[in-house]
């Protein structure tokens, strides 16, 4: 089951590590086994071919697109797992994640590029602006408002690559 504290062989997913109690951000319990009677839905037989405790549900190739979802969700859970609990960022975990596998995004975030980024403490306050229930960590819902962030950021470099593209083919300049 997803949030328990074993790897179905017997060994703990994170040797060392408290498992949080309570319900994580999905409603799904923390901690504790499963019971025999819980069925393996999509999202948790999803959950163990990510994390690669199981078989893949399908036998089919993940496209481009499902493999790019699946390294995001490999990645949140990555950095989540460094310190506290181990469903959700804290502030620095995001701000890691993010030096790590969006830097061009956060040197324009240093050199002042794209609309509304000329301050260093930009992270901070998308932080904040995700963090919906106020609890100082980011579950993977609100994960979802920083990754629209950043997907709409690079839509728009997209097209002013584009439109830069054409006016210089063009010579609109």
């Amino acid at each position: 089951m997803i949030g328990g504290p074993e790897d179905g062989q017997g060994g703990a997913l994170r040797p060392g590590r408290q498992e949080a109690k309570g319900r994580g951000c999905l409603g799904w319990p923390r901690g504790g086994a499963a019971l025999p009677s819980q069925i393996l839905h999509w999202p948790q037989l999803l959950h163990l071919h990510i994390s690669g405790l199981g078989p893949c549900p399908t036998a089919m190739m993940d496209t481009p697109v499902e493999e790019s979802l699946l390294q995001i969700i490999r990645s949140y859970h990555q950095y989540a797992a460094r310190e506290g609990d181990v469903e959700t960022l804290s502030l620095e975990e995001l701000r890691a994640l993010l030096m790590d596998n969006v830097p061009r995004f956060m040197e324009s975030l240093v050199r002042g590029r794209g609309q509304g980024r000329r301050k260093p403490y930009f992270v901070s306050e998308l932080f904040r602006a995700a963090d919906k229930d106020k609890d100082n960590q980011i579950c993977f819902d609100e994960f979802l408002y920083v990754l629209g962030r950043l997907l709409r950021d690079y839509h728009l470099q997209y097209h002013r690559q584009l439109c830069a593209r054409y006016c210089a083919q063009h010579g609109l300049y």
